[in-house]
């Protein structure tokens, strides 16, 4: 199995992603739960697409990602905003000594990137966090027309040219009921077109207790 972090590498020095940002990134924006007094932190940013989209409104966003690779290119695509990157595992990042602000989480496509031990790791130090406000994530599902092709590796995990873990909404929306309120949450199609896919994905909008 390629690990996770040479895949990605490998997929950005060979291929050019969406540069346009996320239907999510919009929808979020639109909701008004963002504050430009917060910091947002974009886990798992890919090519910052939807960073550079909250920094261009205004927003105090920090992409990070696991590819050096990614995170190297944009630095040189975007010179001004290249203090706003870092190659990070945002799994193991200690977010409350990254700012001294309130601060809210973005994950769009990364949660189902995390195996089980990685996410359980990622809750269990995101619920002591008293700064923190909200966390919105968009990740494929069990219902994904993906699911259960090529190895399994785990449950619900599966792996063919890289890992995709993929979340079962009530058991994702009673982790997070623990310490978050869910102002949003709806599973369904036509929130992340690309090309011919439209997979059926899971949003979720929530704000710590």
């Amino acid at each position: 199995m390629i690990r996770k972090s040479k895949y990605w590498n490998f997929f950005y020095e060979k291929k050019s992603p969406p540069v346009y940002s996320s239907n999510f990134a919009k929808f979020i924006l639109k909701s008004k739960f963002l504050d430009k007094n917060t910091q947002l932190f974009d886990l798992g940013c890919g090519n910052g697409r939807d960073t550079l989209f909250f920094l261009k409104k205004k927003f105090k966003c920090i992409g990070f990602d696991k590819s050096n690779t990614i995170i190297k290119k944009i630095k040189i695509k975007n010179p001004r905003n290249k203090n706003n990157f870092y190659a990070r595992d945002f799994s193991k990042l200690k977010f409350d000594k990254l700012t001294k602000k309130n601060f809210s989480l973005y994950l769009r496509f990364s949660l189902h990137a995390l195996q089980q031990k990685e996410e359980n790791n990622f809750f269990k130090n995101i619920y002591k966090l008293k700064k923190l406000r909200f966390i919105f994530i968009e990740t494929r599902t069990i219902f994904d027309h993906l699911y259960g092709k090529g190895v399994k590796v785990g449950t619900n995990a599966f792996y063919t040219d890289h890992y995709r873990r993929f979340a079962d909404p009530e058991i994702l929306k009673k982790k997070l009921e623990k310490k978050f309120k869910i102002v949003f949450f709806e599973l369904g199609k036509n929130f992340a077109k690309y090309k011919n896919e439209n997979p059926k994905v899971l949003r979720i909008c929530c704000k710590k207790k």
